[in-house]
This record gives C-alpha cells, structure tokens and sequence, in this order.
C-alpha cells in the first residue's frame, strides 16, 4: 500500500495470499444479484456507485462504473471495493482506460476505514478561502484547505504564529445561497495536531460551537458538497 493517497484514513489489514481477493471479487461479481461497490473521495465528498466487472487480465480485474464514479476514481488513481459478502473493505489501485471506458484494478488489499474517516463529511475548499486567525491578542491570516462539520484543516504561514495556544478564534465568512450578504462567524477552535510544521505549515483545529456557527457551516458544506457533485457531473 505505498501509493496509498489516503493511508493516513486507511488502514492495512492484510493483502491475503497470492490472488485470494482477486478471486473473491470475480467470484462474487458473477453471482446473478452482487452489491459490489467503488467507494472513493472526490475533494473530499464522498461517491459511490456500482461496480460492473467485466473480466479478469492476468492479476488484474477490469471493470467499468457510472460517469461521476469513474471522474472521482480516475483523480484519485485508488479505489475502495465494498459488498456485503466482504469480511473488509478492499484497496485497490486503478487505471482508467478513456479509448475502452475501462478501470483496471491492481494489488489488492483489505483495509479498514478509520472512524475520522468514515464518520465525518467534510469538503474540500477551492480557491483562495481566507480565515482571520486570532492567537491570544494577535491576529493573522491563515488558508482554509478544507472544512467538517467538527473542524476544519488550516495552512497558517508559519507554525510560530500560534505561540504556545491551544485555543483560537476564527473569522469566517460564507457565501450562501438566497443570502444576500456574506454570512460572518467568529467560532471557537482546539488545536487537534499539525500535519506539517513546513512553513507555511498546515494544522487540524476542533470548532467549538454556538447554535449559529454549527448552523452556518453545516449549511455551507452541504452547499459546497452540491457544487463539488455537479462539477464531477458536468
């Protein structure tokens, strides 16, 4: 799994003996009714469709999915493979044919999805989304990269900006829909834990919330995971 994008959401059960999985993926897929299933994250959002198999290449197995399912894998070069005849879920690699309209999948394993993961929406957030960072009495600028109901992950310029505080203010403001002025929050947020200390450094805060900052960025994602979806579609 060294080419695993989402290693840090997944992890490593077992890759089973040579060709195990294979087999139990192509067995599965020629019973008359199968569930099987691609799972992926595309910015974030997450898409699944059905799974189509069509036939199985040397150790590899080539398949085929609805149009969204095959933009959001074809970008993440990965795909989780779900049934309710699996013990796990399955990793899988994947390559996508445009000529044939075909995914090819490789090196198979079992993985388990973590709870953080599988548990949480969040969105990825384009563009240049500024945030207004308040430590202690200082304030800076800091990038929202993307955003859950729970929390939200910010590249701050540089990790000595935020001093020895566990505790920020955020500035946010959100664009909604049938709103006729940007909608503006100032929440409380936890440091959780830094992903890079690499200037400009990139680090995981938990809001904690008002009625009215729950309420606005749960109406945000929604409305960015509508945009992301239609991206996808068009």
């Amino acid at each position: 799994m060294e080419n695993m994008q989402y290693e840090e959401q997944l992890r490593l059960l077992d890759r089973g003996e040579p060709g195990e999985i294979l087999e139990l993926l192509l067995r599965i897929s020629q019973q008359a009714s199968h569930d099987l299933q691609f799972f992926n994250h595309y910015k974030e959002v997450p898409i699944s469709s059905a799974a189509e198999v069509l036939y199985l290449f040397g150790n590899t197995l080539v398949c085929r999915s609805n149009p969204t399912q095959t933009r959001a894998l074809k970008a993440s070069r990965h795909t989780i493979i779900r049934s309710s005849r699996l013990g796990h879920d399955v990793y899988a690699s994947a390559e996508y044919d445009a000529e044939t309209d075909e995914i090819t999948l490789s090196e198979f394993s079992y993985v388990e999805v973590l709870p953080d993961r599988r548990n949480t929406l969040r969105v990825k957030i384009g563009g240049l989304f500024q945030v207004p960072m308040e430590a202690g009495t200082t304030t800076f600028t800091a990038k929202l990269k993307d955003l859950s109901l729970g929390g939200c992950a910010l590249e701050v310029p540089d990790k000595s900006l935020l001093g020895n505080f566990t505790y920020f203010y955020l500035n946010l403001s959100f664009d909604l829909k049938n709103q006729p002025e940007a909608q503006k929050i100032r929440v409380m947020a936890r440091l959780l834990r830094f992903e890079s200390t690499e200037k400009p450094c990139r680090c995981i805060l938990l809001f904690e919330h008002d009625r009215r900052s729950e309420d606005l960025i749960g109406r945000y994602i929604a409305q960015r995971q509508t945009e992301i979806i239609r991206e996808l579609k068009d």
